[in-house]
């Protein structure tokens, strides 16, 4: 086995440790830093259907992010909106992003990398590596990104499943709690005390664990 693939084969058993999103994108960039070498590095995520920068090796490729989200323009962007990876060779003269462009390299970015992530059925988000000098990405460190960002989409979305699983548990306890809790103020029973939880909730326009929050927080429900 080449060290390439043993490098990548430690990646995805430590990808597969970290607890929550956050804590696998920060071991996605640490790896893109420390076994692929490059200069900069982030990962955007989708937020309602916004790229957001979830977190970044510094505040040089942070800036040329929100450039993008700022100016509705850039590489990141357009492998989005593209469904496809996108090679920026040299911001100095790159006329794809008439905008973005020029204050990229101003501020230092001069070549980019955006490597779609992705499901089965959508685009997740983006890994940006990212280099002070122009020409970085040559076919071999291409190749590599690619299999990173692969690596990056698989570790991505079992975090946000994993996540969304412990969301909807702790929310149905927070639920379970506050009808306990009605129960035992008004005397009702589980399927009242639930039904009145819900009219609430509808009435109020509220989610129906932020109304069971304020109930376990107050011991009722606001007059």
């Amino acid at each position: 086995m080449s060290d390439r693939s043993e490098q990548f084969g430690e990646l995805a058993m430590h990808l597969h440790d970290q607890d929550g999103v956050l804590a696998t994108v920060e071991g996605v960039l640490q790896f893109a830093v420390e076994a692929l070498h490059y200069d900069h590095a982030s990962v955007m995520l989708m937020n309602r259907k916004r790229a957001e920068t979830i977190a970044a090796t510094d505040p040089l490729v942070t800036l040329a992010d929100q450039l993008q989200v700022d100016l509705g323009e850039g590489p990141s962007l357009l492998a989005i909106s593209r469904r496809d990876n996108v090679l920026v060779r040299d911001t100095v003269g790159d006329a794809r992003w008439p905008k973005w462009s020029p204050t990229a390299a101003e501020a230092g970015i001069r070549s980019v990398l955006a490597l779609r992530l992705y499901t089965a059925h959508s685009t997740s988000g983006v890994l940006n590596p990212a280099s002070s000098e122009p020409y970085r990405f040559g076919e071999g460190e291409a190749e590599a990104a690619q299999l990173l960002a692969l690596h990056a989409s698989i570790a991505v979305a079992s975090a946000r499943q994993e996540e969304s699983l412990k969301l909807a548990v702790d929310a149905r306890k927070e639920v379970g709690q506050a009808v306990g809790r009605l129960m035992e103020r008004y005397g009702l029973d589980a399927v009242r005390a639930f039904a009145v939880l819900k009219r609430y909730s509808q009435d109020t326009n509220q989610r129906l664990s932020v109304v069971a929050d304020l109930v376990n927080r107050t011991g009722r429900l606001p007059a």
